[in-house]
């Protein structure tokens, strides 16, 4: 980017009223009884003030580039801002625990295939997440939760996918909807007589 010019057109106007107050200024400091050394330089002193200020009213501004805000429901970090939601007394508002089901809702389902809220994967929901942890997740709505549970959430959801996370039960619905399940077979008939 180039440097404003200060005595072009759109700017000269500015810059000659700045020359101007800077001889006046030079001026009086000498009339009123400082040499002219000082003079002069107290005169150059209001010149480059001045001058910074008009070149600094023409220039674009000077922020610094701000990245588009991304918010991933579940990710690290969403569980980490709503960790810091939470308040002491009176428990935890409704708003935490909505993002704390939706963050439960898209890890279940982005890592392990499961929707929360379906009656078909609770048990294997429960196998993942503790069932206390999925019932107060898929509880209509209940005022203010107590801290601890609320921790328990987050602790819970935190620790899904990681390498100490249990795999899900799989259940005849999972199984069918599984696309590397196997074909059904049919039930063989024992060998063995019964005694």
């Amino acid at each position: 980017m180039r440097p404003p010019r200060l005595f072009a057109p759109p700017l000269r106007r500015l810059s000659v009223l700045v020359l101007v107050a800077a001889a006046v200024v030079g001026f009086l400091c000498w009339f009123f009884g400082l040499d002219v050394l000082p003079s002069v330089l107290v005169a150059a002193a209001v010149a480059a003030v001045g001058f910074t200020w008009v070149a600094v009213q023409e220039a674009p501004p000077l922020d610094w580039p701000q990245p588009e805000a991304r918010r991933t429901p579940g990710a690290r970090r969403d569980i980490e801002t709503l960790g810091w939601s939470m308040r002491s007394r009176g428990g935890v508002a409704d708003k935490s625990l909505a993002r704390a089901r939706e963050a439960a809702r898209h890890r279940l389902w982005f890592l392990y295939g499961l929707d929360l809220f379906s009656p078909d994967d609770r048990s294997a929901v429960e196998s993942v997440l503790a069932p206390s942890v999925v019932k107060i997740l898929t509880a209509p709505r209940q005022g203010t939760l107590d801290l601890a549970s609320f921790t328990r959430i987050l602790s819970a959801l935190e620790g899904l996918g990681s390498r100490s996370a249990p795999e899900p039960r799989r259940t005849p619905q999972t199984l069918a909807a599984s696309p590397e399940a196997p074909a059904p077979t049919a039930p063989t008939a024992s060998t063995e007589r019964p005694s």
